[in-house]
C-alpha cells in the first residue's frame, strides 16, 4: 500500500515521493532481493538489479534494490532513499542483474542540472503512471506536465539523486536497453 506521497513543508514542490510505509518497504525489498539474486530472475530483472557495498560510516555489507536507467547511454540508479549517501565519494561494490554479479563502482551525481534533466527524460519516457512505480514520484495533476524547473526544485527539495553506475563487465552496459514499461 503506498502512503501518501511526502512533501517538503516550506516549499510548493509539483513533485513529491511516492513511496510505500517503512513496514511494506522492507517486505517489498525483501521479496525483490530474494527474486533478483537467483541464477534466472524473470522479467523484473529487466529494469530492476541489486547493489551490493558496504557503509561507509557503518562498515556493514548492504544490499538493495534498485530501478537501473539509461541516460544517455550510461546507466544510472535513480533514488531519494538514504543509502545513496554512501556513493558521495564514490564506492567500490558489485552489481546482479539478470542473475549475474559483477563488481562495479557507483558514484553519487553532485551536478542538480544532470540530476533534474536525467529525472525529467525518465518522467517523459515512462509517463506519470510508471514514473511512479520506477521512479517512486507522484506529480501533481493541477497544471501542466512537470517542467525542468519543477525537476530541478525536487532534486534540492526533495531530494530526489542519481548514482551512475560502471560495471567491469560488457553485458552488464545492455542493461537499460528497453525502458518502456506497460502503463
Amino acid at each position: 500500500m503506498t502512503a501518501p506521497a511526502e512533501r517538503t513543508p516550506t516549499t510548493s514542490l509539483r513533485i513529491a515521493r511516492a513511496l510505500p510505509d517503512a513496514e511494506d518497504q522492507a517486505a517489498a525489498n525483501a521479496r525483490m532481493i530474494a527474486i533478483l539474486a537467483r541464477p534466472d530472475p524473470g522479467p523484473v530483472a529487466a529494469h530492476l538489479a541489486l547493489l551490493h557495498f558496504t557503509g561507509r560510516r557503518s562498515g556493514r555489507a548492504f544490499t538493495v534494490p534498485a530501478g537501473v536507467h539509461r541516460i544517455g547511454g550510461a546507466l544510472y540508479i535513480a533514488s531519494g532513499s538514504s543509502w545513496r549517501h554512501n556513493f558521495a565519494a564514490g564506492a567500490d561494490g558489485e552489481f546482479t542483474w539478470r542473475g549475474q554479479r559483477t563488481r562495479a563502482r557507483f558514484e553519487l551525481v553532485t551536478d542538480t542540472e544532470l540530476t533534474a534533466r536525467g529525472y525529467q527524460e525518465l518522467y517523459e519516457r515512462y509517463g506519470p503512471e510508471a514514473a511512479q512505480r520506477r521512479l517512486g514520484i507522484v506529480v501533481d495533476e493541477d497544471g501542466p506536465a512537470p517542467t525542468l524547473d519543477d525537476f530541478r526544485a525536487a532534486v534540492t527539495g526533495i531530494p530526489l539523486a542519481l548514482v551512475a553506475v560502471t560495471a567491469d563487465t560488457g553485458g552488464i552496459t545492455e542493461l537499460a536497453m528497453n525502458e518502456r514499461t506497460s502503463r
